[in-house]
């Protein structure tokens, strides 16, 4: 009697589940944050666009399914001459001035418009799987980087962006993490 009665609340059970089901949705959030590593320029520093200070040196990535093809959000920057201790914002102090130090709004100068943008590295990460075989770019205003090649701005904002097309060797676990890391430098002759 006992099992005749318990075969029905299962079944009860099991169909209230698979109807809640139907109304629900899940989703995973990730969060991830980097320790910045800002080398200052002495006559330089990079901000964010209109000389912000501190600028977002990270974004998310879009990924849409278990294939390790993935686009991202942008990330745009900007490099500024530093301003001098009295009130020249335009390359060189002069003899008795100095530039002023730091990453805050008044060491912030002149924007350089034509600077020269350099990718020292690129570093693809998802856990522990080789990825050496996918195709991970970083675009500048939608032009390829080449590791160590400077590209020059053609205007004062640039924006970076980075994309896999090349699909994994496998399909990847539900949930796995996907980093990629870049090292960006800017120049300016003065």
């Amino acid at each position: 009697m006992k099992n005749k009665l318990l075969l029905p609340i299962i079944l009860l059970t099991a169909s209230a589940s698979v109807l809640a089901a139907s109304t629900d949705a899940t989703t995973t959030l990730h969060w991830k944050g980097i320790v910045p590593s800002v080398a200052p320029g002495e006559s330089v520093i990079i901000t964010g666009p209109g000389g912000a200070l501190p600028y977002a040196d990270s974004a998310g990535l879009v990924v849409t399914d278990t294939s390790g093809q993935f686009t991202s959000d942008k990330i745009s920057l900007e490099l500024h001459y530093r301003a001098c201790d009295d009130g020249v914002t335009v390359g060189k102090c002069a003899e008795g001035s100095a530039f002023v130090t730091g990453e805050s709004a008044d060491a912030v100068g002149d924007l350089i418009s034509d600077a020269s943008w350099t990718m020292s590295m690129l570093d693809t990460v998802i856990g522990t799987t080789d990825t050496s075989a996918l195709g991970t770019v970083v675009n500048m205003d939608g032009v390829a980087m080449t590791q160590a090649v400077p590209i020059e701005a053609t205007a004062g904002t640039v924006t970076f962006t980075t994309e896999n097309e090349t699909v994994a060797d496998a399909p990847l676990a539900v949930g796995q993490n996907i980093e990629v890391h870049s090292v960006i430098n800017s120049s300016k002759a003065i």
